[in-house]
């Protein structure tokens, strides 16, 4: 009982982390919905991903995207560079942010095909709560990053014009749907080898 719900958590924060991947990469239904933040300039807006970025306006919605770059740097988007100065120094945080998100992402694959596999066996459900809160700290400090990237933005955008301002997006919130589901199956993963035998 406790394994399946341990994969259950695990699988959704699988799904989430793949949603947040494909967030803002191509002009299509639901992904050009799926930021980070979002900047809005009067009427226009920017949506911000992890590989590039959409414009859009109020009344007719996204109108194109960005082709998607690895590491993408939100400073370097041309209709908000003036207003976002205060995020040049921080370039190097969108590469370890890119990098450390493809490690959990790659963690949490791992935990689930691993166990699925094994058929739940103690030692593997063990690997796989050690791998799963491992995936939960390093989602944790990439939602710092990402989290300390965009208030800044915001706040630069609201200093630079009173017509700027910014609001953190869908992916923020699956982000943290994606950590609670890693620090949930760890536990049933952990809870799997203390309470629960063997499946064969």
């Amino acid at each position: 009982m406790f394994a399946y719900l341990a994969t259950f958590f695990t699988f959704g924060a699988l799904v989430l982390e793949i949603f947040i991947l494909l967030g803002s990469t191509y002009n299509q239904p639901f992904l050009k919905s799926l930021y980070f933040v979002q900047y809005s300039l009067g009427d226009s807006y920017i949506n911000l991903g992890l590989w590039g970025y959409c414009l859009g306006t109020v009344k007719t919605g996204v109108t194109s995207c960005s082709k998607p770059v690895a590491a993408f740097v939100w400073s370097s988007v041309p209709e908000i560079k003036s207003y976002t100065t205060g995020l040049t120094e921080s370039d190097n945080i969108y590469l370890a942010h890119f990098i450390l998100y493809w490690i959990a992402f790659g963690i949490t694959l791992g935990a689930l095909v691993v166990t699925s596999l094994a058929h739940f066996r103690r030692g593997v459900d063990f690997m796989a709560s050690m791998a799963t809160f491992l995936g939960f700290v390093v989602m944790l400090v990439t939602f710092i990053m990402v989290l300390v990237v965009s208030l800044r933005g915001t706040n630069a955008a609201r200093d630079a014009s009173t017509n700027a301002y910014g609001h953190l997006g869908d992916c923020v919130w699956m982000h943290i749907g994606a950590m609670i589901g890693l620090l949930f199956g760890s536990l049933w993963y952990c809870f799997t080898c203390i309470f629960g035998g063997p499946r064969k």
